[in-house]
């Protein structure tokens, strides 16, 4: 398989097509540009000599290639070791209509609106993908070359191309921009595995994950959205402060989620109904929320308060 590519971003806003992935310190410095959500994915168990394939190429993995995603797995993912045999991914994520195919920050002029404001940190990373060891990211730049194409971008070729640098080859991230940022990516991951999504995804677990049919509710290609409820739920509960910053982002969502219905029914499409209900069924979620947490007595500092506190305001 060709394990070398090249990268060169021409800022044409093709790949800008739908909202990204975001920490909840992004979703909560952006609360009034993107609706944020629970984006949940599964990623199969990786096993040495497998054979995987991406368009026309084939790769066979090594043992330290799946050792290497079984650590990330362990790290970033979750349900290690569940009868499925995959792992769970589960990020918050910004939410639109689809049928806009863009993301809320692309302005027309093809250039992101947030780029110097706290862009996000998915955004950077791409076309690397932080959830594959460095030793694969030549699947991810091959997935990504296929895209590139059918959308009409011209920003990664095969090997050396057109004056463009060698992001990835021989098993290795070339740039050291590229390294640094998808390393960021990582730490932030980890930050969110351990601050708010391991204790949500336990939660969910006897609901969602545990059930029978998960795996036919959650695309093996996309993901599945539920409301953001359960990570703020979580994150307010650790002190004062992140209840009300977790408060202010609900009125913020609210607003805008009203927005972004008013819109889309002076578009008057048949496609963005069942999308429009799912909003309302965030906005339904958020009024439970916000009266949960109303009604709370003043929140005791946890023990991990001040780290959290310091992270959402990051």
């Amino acid at each position: 398989m060709v394990n070398s590519y090249a990268f060169g971003c021409t800022a044409c806003g093709k790949c800008c097509n739908s909202p990204p992935a975001m920490a909840l310190p992004e979703l909560f410095r952006h609360r009034d540009l993107f609706v944020g959500c629970l984006a949940i994915s599964r990623t199969p168990r990786r096993r040495s000599g497998e054979r995987l394939h991406v368009g026309r190429e084939e790769h066979v993995l090594s043992a330290s290639e799946a050792a290497a995603c079984d650590t990330l797995g362990e790290t970033l993912l979750h349900g290690a070791g569940n009868r499925h045999g995959v792992y769970f991914n589960l990020v918050a994520q910004g939410y639109d209509y689809p049928s806009l195919a863009r993301c809320p920050a692309l302005q027309d002029d093809g250039l992101c609106a947030i780029h110097a404001s706290g862009k996000p940190l998915q955004c950077a990373v791409v076309p690397l993908d932080p959830l594959l060891p460095d030793s694969l990211q030549h699947l991810a730049l091959a997935g990504r070359s296929i895209g590139a194409a059918y959308i009409g971008a011209d920003c990664i070729q095969v090997g050396a191309g057109n004056g463009m640098p060698t992001l990835v080859g021989d098993g290795v991230i070339h740039e050291a921009a590229a390294r640094d940022v998808i390393a960021r990516r990582r730490w932030m991951l980890t930050q969110e595995h351990e601050l708010w999504a391991r204790a949500v995804f336990a939660s969910l677990r006897r609901e969602l994950f545990d059930a029978p049919d998960v795996l036919a509710r959650i695309p093996a290609d996309g993901f599945l959205s539920i409301s953001i409820a359960p990570a703020l739920l979580a994150v307010a509960g650790v002190s004062e402060r992140c209840r009300q910053l977790s408060l202010t982002y609900i009125d913020s969502q609210l607003a805008l989620i009203e927005k972004k219905i008013a819109e889309a029914l002076l578009r008057r499409r048949l496609d963005e109904r069942p999308h429009t209900r799912e909003l309302r069924g965030f906005a339904d979620a958020y009024l439970r929320t916000r009266e949960v947490l109303t009604s709370r007595p003043q929140v005791i500092p946890a023990a991990a308060a001040q780290r959290l506190e310091a992270y959402l305001a990051a």
